[in-house]
């Protein structure tokens, strides 16, 4: 029996993730309403699912050693690759600093324009609540396995190598689309005269050439993978409700992107006929 050289109060798992939920819940919208800025959950996107699983994982070799907790490993060292690449690609962004917020806020603003009142419950029960509530789903099917079998197998590996799979995918789109904004913006402070994509306003090359939204897809779809490590243990479980709900919270989020963009840009209506929003065709793969 493995012991770890960690001691933590004595609380059960679903006291510690309660208390970490509950904290983090405090510190969002307490900074929101200091600072102004409405992407704090943003902020711990990245982190807070790498902490959830951690701390899982944590009671599980405490109660089967190591050895019996290898798949648990196995997933929290997945999240964190996750969660590592996508804290430095929003580092590099400015997330981090005080005005490093969401383009889109301005706009979900103006719909609350006049409703102060209406924008803060807005900003307690969807974004700072629902969002942080969301964050511990995507990691609950490792709650459900602790009843069962926790060791790894070839399976498990193959599961994990595909989540890889999608976080390596989705870092060469949000590289890709990074790249692309630095350039345009670029060119516009040095007022050079611009040329295909970046005359347009929009990347439609690389990855974005398929499908209008390729890092959005592979975000969605990974959680979907994590979820399939329950799946051999405990069969279709209520832990699917996380990656269920990041797929409507998404779509919602997607749906309010495009309309920004089709006001923005005037080639965009084009491009939203020409090229799918998630899945590519099959001719289109085969064309390009």
């Amino acid at each position: 029996q493995l012991i770890l050289p960690v001691t933590v109060p004595n609380i059960s798992l679903y006291q510690a993730l309660a208390w970490f939920l509950l904290v983090s819940c405090l510190f969002c919208w307490i900074m929101s309403l200091l600072t102004g800025n409405l992407s704090q959950v943003d902020r711990l996107w990245s982190i807070l699912p790498t902490i959830y699983s951690a701390v899982i994982t944590y009671y599980c070799v405490k109660e089967k050693g190591l050895e019996g907790s290898s798949v648990m490993v196995l997933m929290t060292f997945v999240t964190l690759l996750w969660g590592g690449r996508l804290t430095l690609q929003f580092f590099w962004k400015d997330g981090y600093t005080r005005d490093g917020e969401d383009y889109r806020w301005s706009y979900v603003r103006q719909t609350f324009a006049g409703r102060r009142i209406a924008l803060q419950l807005f900003n307690l029960l969807f974004v700072v609540i629902y969002q942080n509530i969301l964050l511990l789903l995507l990691v609950v099917p490792q709650v459900v396995m602790l009843s069962g079998n926790t060791r790894c197998d070839m399976t498990d590996l193959f599961t994990a190598l595909t989540y890889l799979a999608l976080v390596a995918v989705e870092t060469l789109a949000d590289n890709q689309q990074q790249v692309f904004q630095n350039t345009k913006y670029k060119l516009i402070a040095e007022e050079v005269e611009r040329y295909g994509d970046y005359r347009a306003g929009f990347l439609r090359g690389g990855l974005f050439a398929y499908c209008r939204h390729p890092n959005y897809v592979c975000e969605v779809l990974l959680w979907w993978v994590f979820a399939l490590f329950s799946l051999p243990r405990v069969g279709i479980n209520w832990s699917l409700v996380g990656a269920a709900n990041l797929t409507g919270l998404f779509t919602g989020s997607v749906d309010l992107t495009e309309q920004i963009s089709s006001n923005k840009y005037p080639e965009y209506a084009e491009y939203q006929k020409q090229v799918p929003s998630y899945i590519p065709s099959l001719r289109m793969m085969t064309i390009k």
